[in-house]
C-alpha cells in the first residue's frame, strides 16, 4: 500500500513538474511545497491507520457479561450460605432433640 502511494506520488509530482514549466515560478514553488506537505500528511495518516489496526478489540460487552455472571453467582452463593445456615440450625435442633431422647431412654 505504501509503495503504491509512493509510486503514485512520484508520478503526480513528475507530471505536475513537467506541466508547470510554463507556470509562474512562485506558484510552482508554492505548489511543490503543498505537494510535499500533502505527502507528509498522507504518511502521517498511514501511520495513524496502522496504529488503529493494533488497538485491542472492545471488550465492554464481555465485561458487562462477566459482571452479570458475577452477580448471578454472588446471589447463588448468598442463597447457599443462607441454606447452609438453616441446615446447621436444624442440625443443632435435631442433635439437641436426639441428646434429650438418649438421656430419657438410656440403654441399660
Amino acid at each position: 500500500m505504501r509503495l503504491d502511494f509512493q509510486i503514485y506520488s512520484l508520478a503526480v509530482i513528475s507530471i505536475l513538474t513537467l506541466s508547470s514549466c510554463r507556470d509562474d515560478p512562485k506558484q510552482v514553488e508554492k505548489r511543490e511545497k503543498q505537494k510535499i506537505e500533502i505527502t507528509r500528511l498522507k504518511g502521517e495518516i498511514a501511520l495513524i491507520e496502522e496504529k488503529l489496526k493494533d488497538l485491542p478489540p472492545d471488550v465492554s460487552s464481555e465485561l458487562s457479561e462477566a459482571k452479570k455472571t458475577y452477580e448471578q453467582q454472588n446471589a447463588e452463593v448468598e442463597r447457599l450460605e443462607r441454606e447452609a445456615a438453616a441446615l446447621d440450625a436444624r442440625k443443632s435442633s435435631l442433635q439437641s432433640e436426639f441428646d434429650a431422647y438418649r438421656a430419657k431412654y438410656q440403654v441399660k
